[in-house]
């Protein structure tokens, strides 16, 4: 039988001290509950690095996340106006490639923590030392209780085979998501691309317009839309069109909020109607106006994508976030 350097000095001596146990009973605990799991996961693949996931996914020659982004952002800058279902895919996608990278450093962390563990273990049959010291005969006033002892490996055992199968469940859930992610980004990328023409045509015929000094912030193709709606469709509990942000169409008093509720409420039924006909009023007339894009009730419409309809968005977080209190127009 084959012997390990250090076995016998770790052994000997039948009478061990509660604290010898506590700081080496550990990792012979720990060898005892994990080495299974070690066999058991030691021929799965190797875990992606975290910072190629964080560069994003790449499969069949496909171009990463990273890659996806340049595009976009070039076809930003193309399109001369904000594209809220491009910044929706980006932001969805960056998400789930960093949620897949964390989980599968934590995997990976975990696989190697078996494999440094599983060498405590002694090989070819020789007694687990966690049960050579349980039942060394040392001295009682100085040893945990044997039956709980074995109690407590026992569902240390259970709890070890049960986080690492949760973890590698949902590191697979991650990746295959952040696989879709991915994938809807670059169908999106690619759908706009082969729309240039037609969007520098778009771009041509509405060009951007400021804001009126001394007047509401708004620019005149925006007054005009807002104007046409109330007369149709108003009065609405209110109107927020210009406001100082960072980013979007407000601040370039370009988009207005048709509000059907005071705000953060959700509207009745009839007021719910009215929002879907303004929306449908607005797509009917976009090309004559000016309009560039709707979003209303967690859904958008881009006249600059118009081939794919009224397109889900991803869930902000409330009522108002997700456009279900108020129509959003935005035009060029």
């Amino acid at each position: 039988m084959r012997r390990h350097p250090g076995t016998q000095s770790r052994l000997a001596g039948p009478h061990r001290t509660l604290r010898w146990l506590a700081c080496r009973g550990a990792v012979f605990a720990a060898a005892l509950v994990v080495s299974p799991l070690f066999v058991s996961s030691a021929s799965s693949a190797a875990p992606a690095r975290p910072a190629a996931l964080a560069a994003g996914l790449a499969a069949g020659g496909q171009p990463t996340l990273t890659q996806l982004e340049a595009r976009a952002a070039r076809l930003a800058r193309q399109y001369r106006g904000q594209l809220v279902r491009l910044d929706d895919a980006q932001d969805s996608a960056r998400a789930a490639t960093a949620r897949a990278g964390r989980l599968r450093h934590q995997l990976g962390v975990a696989r190697r923590y078996l494999g440094q563990v599983a060498v405590a273990r002694y090989l070819d049959g020789e007694a687990d030392p966690a049960l050579a010291v349980l039942f060394s005969g040392g001295d009682p006033q100085h040893m945990l209780s044997k039956s709980a002892v074995v109690t407590y490996l026992a569902r240390q055992r259970s709890d070890k085979l049960a986080q690492l199968r949760a973890l590698t469940a949902a590191s697979q859930r991650a990746g295959q998501a952040a696989s879709a992610r991915v994938a809807e980004l670059r169908h999106l990328v690619t759908a706009l691309a082969g729309q240039r023409r037609a969007v520098a045509q778009l771009m041509a015929r509405f060009r951007p317009q400021s804001p009126v000094i001394g007047g509401d912030g708004v620019t005149a193709r925006m007054r005009e839309v807002r104007d046409q709606a109330d007369r149709h469709f108003g009065p609405f509990p209110a109107i927020g069109c210009y406001r100082p942000e960072s980013s979007g169409e407000h601040p370039l008093g370009r988009a207005c909020d048709f509000m059907l509720s005071s705000g953060g409420v959700m509207p009745t039924a009839s007021r719910v109607s009215l929002g879907y006909a303004l929306a449908a009023w607005a797509q009917q007339n976009a090309s004559r106006l000016g309009i560039m894009y709707i979003i209303y009730r967690q859904r958008i419409w881009d006249i600059r994508m118009a081939s794919s309809g009224w397109v889900p968005m991803e869930d902000r977080g409330s009522i108002t976030a997700n456009h279900f209190d108020h129509v959003h127009i935005s035009v060029f």
